[in-house]
């Protein structure tokens, strides 16, 4: 009747094995970020999707992602296990995005990369290579930065800058911008000076510059003189920013 006992013992622990074995099949090799999903290649001037893949981790487990990026700008998803970037002005350019995890458990996987190349698009003297509105220098000198790598792309081109300013100004503030601009280029981009042309479109209803890439015989983007506004509407009544008054920092 004492055998009993004894024969419990060996039955406890193959239940015991049995039940690690099945709770390591359970558990994935690796946990956290175990690869960030994205296509190798993209048309210029499309989005691209970036999705970082997850796993092995619990339900009490809060991770955050902060994304950054090589070139570029994040439209969506930041902070996200997916999201959306803006590939304008990137064409030949190598993206690469890189996820970090931050509260994951030890031992997990923390951050991953993922690289996609633009394709280089064929240039349409009739459509900007990019336009933008009224934004900050510092926003300004990143299309600045992607137009000067453009330039560098196609050793054979000139650039040109068209600018409009809005119905609301200050004195010579397109002279003053593309001055700016084009001193950028060449100080800070070491862009040859001959191969940038400035315009001066007069005044629109809101301010506009447009970046173009002219190939060797092709004629130069023109103004759009459908669009222009008369003098008499303009109004001089808008800040000169600080800015405008000293030479940017190289």
């Amino acid at each position: 009747m004492l055998a009993t006992p004894i024969l419990r013992t060996p039955l406890i622990v193959a239940l015991l094995l049995i039940r690690v074995e099945v709770a390591r099949a359970q558990t994935p090799s690796t946990c956290g970020i175990v690869d960030v999903e994205g296509p190798s290649e993209v048309e210029a001037r499309t989005q691209v999707v970036f999705k970082a893949k997850i796993t092995g981790m619990t339900n009490t487990t809060r991770p955050q992602l902060k994304w950054t990026i090589s070139a570029g700008t994040i439209t969506a998803g930041q902070g996200t296990q997916e999201i959306i970037v803006d590939s304008t002005g990137l064409d030949g350019v190598d993206v690469i995005a890189t996820v970090e995890l931050f509260g994951a458990p030890a031992g997990c996987k923390a951050s991953a990369s993922r690289t996609t190349q633009v394709k280089v698009s064929a240039i349409d003297c009739g459509l900007a290579f990019d336009q933008y509105g009224d934004i900050t220098f510092e926003d300004e000198k990143a299309r600045l930065d992607n137009f000067a790598i453009q330039l560098s792309n196609q050793p054979l081109s000139s650039g040109q800058i068209l600018m409009s300013a809005g119905q609301v100004t200050f004195k010579n503030e397109t002279t003053e911008r593309l001055a700016r601009a084009k001193s950028y280029l060449v100080d800070v981009r070491k862009t040859d000076p001959n191969r940038i042309v400035t315009n001066d479109c007069g005044f629109t209803r809101d301010l506009n510059i447009r970046l173009y890439i002219v190939p060797v015989g092709v004629y130069p983007a023109a103004c759009d003189n459908s669009v222009e506004i008369p003098l008499s509407e303009i109004k001089f009544t808008k800040p000169r920013p600080r800015s405008s008054k000293r030479r940017h920092k190289t």
